[in-house]
């Protein structure tokens, strides 16, 4: 043979066990070709431990009522305090002209109390300003059963009184149905409309004139 020809053996591995065949071939004399056996080297992967991972367990779902079951946020209603056993207070308001009473009356023994003073002190001693509030205790025969504590404020002191006779006279109706006729025959629950006419001008007062001067 003028050349030596080398044949190499090649065999077929299956895909699936992805394994590589190496062959060696050895020259043992001319004209001769010595096939060794075939070596099979499997390319094995390594084992790769994972990590263990972690899963936290689901929160549980907070309860809510029945009523708000479709609402994420719950608020809580404001529950007003029940008034203390025995006493209960009646509220009403009164004008005249520009001053305003707000009175707050409730049963006890008569006391009144105007812009935190008593009403004696806060009147200085005016009795017929004094006569004025009392007016509705007087007509309803309940002088001494009902204590009340007013704030007043505009106007003059007269003014004040008058405001403060409606107010006391409308806390009195509300308190007791039954005082509502006797009060309104005598006009002590309706406002007095009158109030000072502004100036005009021109004029000295609303309508006095300048005395006329002929020459």
């Amino acid at each position: 043979m003028a050349e030596e020809k080398k044949k190499i053996v090649k065999k077929k591995v299956a895909p699936e066990k992805a394994e590589s065949a190496k062959k060696v071939v050895k020259k043992k004399a001319p004209g001769k070709i010595e096939v060794l056996p075939t070596i099979i080297v499997t390319a094995e992967t390594p084992e790769v431990k994972e990590a263990p991972v972690t899963v936290e367990a689901p929160k549980p779902h907070p309860v809510v009522p029945h009523h708000a079951e479709h609402h994420h946020h719950v608020e809580k209603k404001k529950v007003k305090k029940p008034a203390e056993k025995g006493i209960a207070k009646f509220y009403a308001t009164g004008r005249r002209k520009s001053a305003t009473a707000r009175v707050w009356i409730s049963p006890g023994s008569g006391k009144v109390e105007v812009n935190r003073k008593p009403a004696e002190e806060y009147f200085c001693g005016r009795q017929h300003l004094l006569k004025i509030y009392h007016q509705p205790y007087v007509l309803t025969n309940t002088v001494g059963k009902y204590d009340a504590t007013a704030i007043v404020n505009g106007g003059g002191v007269p003014s004040q009184a008058d405001a403060l006779r409606m107010a006391i006279g409308r806390a009195l109706a509300i308190a007791d149905c039954s005082l509502h006729t006797i009060l309104r025959v005598k006009g002590m629950l309706t406002r007095d409309p009158r109030e000072k006419e502004r100036k005009k001008y021109g004029l000295k007062r609303a309508r006095r004139a300048f005395q006329f001067s002929k020459r």
